[in-house]
């Protein structure tokens, strides 16, 4: 997220590009960076990656065609085969996590612009308020 917050901030967020470069690189304890004004931005950016590598995956899928070979029988299996079933079964697994990430984000994106995630950002603005 803090990747996102950094390629979609605009240019009046200078002051906090460091604070969000360093929680990207993993240069920071503080991971858990909110910046509400970007948020839904930062969510549509993500979804825009996840949806063009589905579209990769598949195409990737789609070409290589599906195999089915029986993995007890490794010895007769020619090697080059059976790894690229291994690279079509991982591309396959990737694929999957995407399209959960996917409808998560969708669905998130729906309820940021529903209204229906505002009530929580006001709150979570009053809890790091009282925090400090």
């Amino acid at each position: 997220m803090a990747y996102a917050y950094s390629v979609v901030s605009p240019p009046n967020m200078a002051r906090q590009f460091e604070e969000m470069e360093a929680a990207a690189s993993n240069n920071t304890s503080n991971k858990d960076l909110i910046y509400p004004e970007i948020e839904e931005e930062s969510l549509q950016f993500i979804l825009d990656n996840c949806e063009s590598s589905i579209f990769k995956y598949t195409k990737f899928l789609q070409g290589s065609g599906l195999i089915d070979l029986d993995v007890t029988s490794l010895s007769q299996i020619n090697r080059k085969l059976f790894l690229k079933q291994l690279a079509v079964d991982l591309c396959t697994y990737e694929q999957r996590i995407l399209f959960r990430t996917q409808y998560i984000l969708r669905r998130r994106l729906r309820d940021m612009k529903s209204g229906e995630l505002r009530g929580l950002s006001i709150f979570n603005g009053f809890f790091r308020f009282f925090k400090k």
